[in-house]
């Protein structure tokens, strides 16, 4: 049996990584987690490079009942939506994980950073946002922000941290950094194949 890929549910040590790190972008997530919890599971690949993190991905029950069926668990690559990863403690949201929750309502306090057509196109080649970038940023941004990024179609193409807050945002330049890119839709082109 191989058991260089473990594929299970969530541990407390995972769950309280997973906790931790949401609390920084809002507390108002900690309800929606506990609700989801019992659905995250996670993949850890042992033979893999340090640039391969431990994967979370949401499960729903009617899968979970398929996965409880079959004895092949160590062969599992991808099962589920793609919810984030853990690295040195932390929990990363992927962007499937964050529009998973804002497109069902699940929880849409997200702050909203919109992007104009050039903006799109530099973020989406990985760039940093500008502010000459941003079409549209929210009234009650601060420094440090977790942001979704949307395009003129307001569809999310990345996820942010802002580098400023509406108090200094008059005094910025065209070519000062407004956000810095997390991740982005454009990630899916760019990885080697």
């Amino acid at each position: 049996m191989n058991e260089t890929r473990i594929f299970r549910r969530i541990n407390t040590i995972e769950t309280k990584f997973i906790i931790n790190s949401i609390k920084t972008i809002s507390t108002e997530l900690l309800p929606i987690f506990d609700s989801l919890k019992e659905l995250l599971y996670i993949l850890i690949n042992k033979s893999t490079t340090k640039n391969d993190y431990p994967s979370i991905y949401l499960i729903t029950d009617k899968l979970q009942k398929i996965l409880n069926n079959i004895n092949f668990l160590n062969r599992i690559y991808d099962a589920g939506l793609y919810f984030g990863f853990i690295k040195r403690g932390e929990f990363y949201f992927s962007i499937e994980g964050v529009e998973y929750l804002y497109k069902n309502g699940i929880f849409t306090n997200f702050k909203l950073l919109h992007l104009n057509g050039n903006g799109e196109k530099s973020f989406l080649y990985g760039n940093n946002i500008l502010k000459k970038m941003v079409r549209k940023s929210p009234n009650n941004l601060k420094k440090e922000d977790f942001l979704l990024i949307l395009n003129n179609f307001d569809e999310i193409i990345g996820l942010g941290i802002s580098r400023v807050n509406n108090e200094i945002l008059s005094n910025l330049k065209p070519s000062d950094v407004f956000a810095i890119n997390i991740e982005d839709k454009g990630q899916y082109l760019r990885r080697r194949q």
